[in-house]
């Protein structure tokens, strides 16, 4: 599943990616961000197309009763099997109502498993053509009735894996769906009936994306500060072309 990702593009690059865009949000570019921190990012909504709003990664649905609910619950939202949200009770409601998103991105991170789940090795994907593209995701709106706070949150769809990460992510084969820049307004628009949002979230062809090998710090508890370019450049592993043999 996808819950490590990079947005290393400034709001001055989104804003000229994402063309028409009103409505900024401060935002401190990332080269790895680990979904279970929580952070917030700009997201797009179907709602409101000309705008960046800032949510919470971990999607809490509006009828969760308290802090600690919410905060168990958004523990199991960071990723939505896209072909099971109309009936997973976490998200049926905001994929019944609309409540799409685009989720810029510019790279995430899986691990590839061997030896029976007790080795792995981590890699880097990102697009072969665009630097920054978009995942498709459900957002959700919650108040906390303790104090009246309202927290925005989101969830990135996931679907099976193409041929390139079903090779990578070989414990679970599932990948995020990656779409295309050309279906990003179709994905935003409100008439799209149920068949039409489950036809988008195919697998992007293998061909669109590259990946290799990052170094291990990415796990190395060592290692206080990921957030750091040296996180997603390549490192090889020679073991791995026995392994492949």
């Amino acid at each position: 599943m996808c819950y490590h990702k990079q947005d290393t593009a400034t709001m001055e690059q989104l804003l000229v990616r994402y063309e028409n865009i009103l409505d900024t949000v401060p935002f401190v570019p990332t080269y790895y961000e680990n979904g279970f921190d929580f952070k917030a990012s700009p997201i797009i909504t179907a709602s409101k197309p000309r705008s960046f709003q800032l949510m919470q990664w971990g999607l809490i649905p509006w009828w969760s009763k308290s802090a600690e609910e919410a905060g168990e619950i958004r523990m199991r939202t960071l990723n939505s099997i896209s072909e099971e949200m109309y009936e997973k009770p976490a998200f049926r409601d905001a994929a019944k109502e609309g409540k799409r998103c685009l989720i810029p991105c510019t790279g995430f991170f899986e691990w590839r498993w061997f030896k029976g789940g007790k080795v792995k090795y981590p890699y880097f994907i990102h697009h072969r053509k665009e630097s920054i593209f978009s995942l498709a995701g459900l957002w959700s709106s919650w108040t906390d009735k303790s104090t009246g706070e309202m927290r925005d949150t989101y969830s990135v769809l996931t679907t099976r894996a193409n041929p390139l990460l079903e090779k990578i992510h070989n414990s679970k084969k599932r990948m995020p769906v990656i779409l295309s820049r050309e279906f990003e307004k179709d994905w935003l628009n409100p008439l799209l009936t149920k068949a039409d949002i489950l036809a988008l979230c195919e697998p992007i062809a293998d061909s669109q994306l590259e990946a290799y090998t990052i170094s291990k710090m990415i796990t190395d508890r060592k290692v206080e500060n990921k957030d750091v370019p040296a996180i997603c450049r390549p490192f090889d592993y020679p073991e791995l072309a026995l392994m492949d043999a």
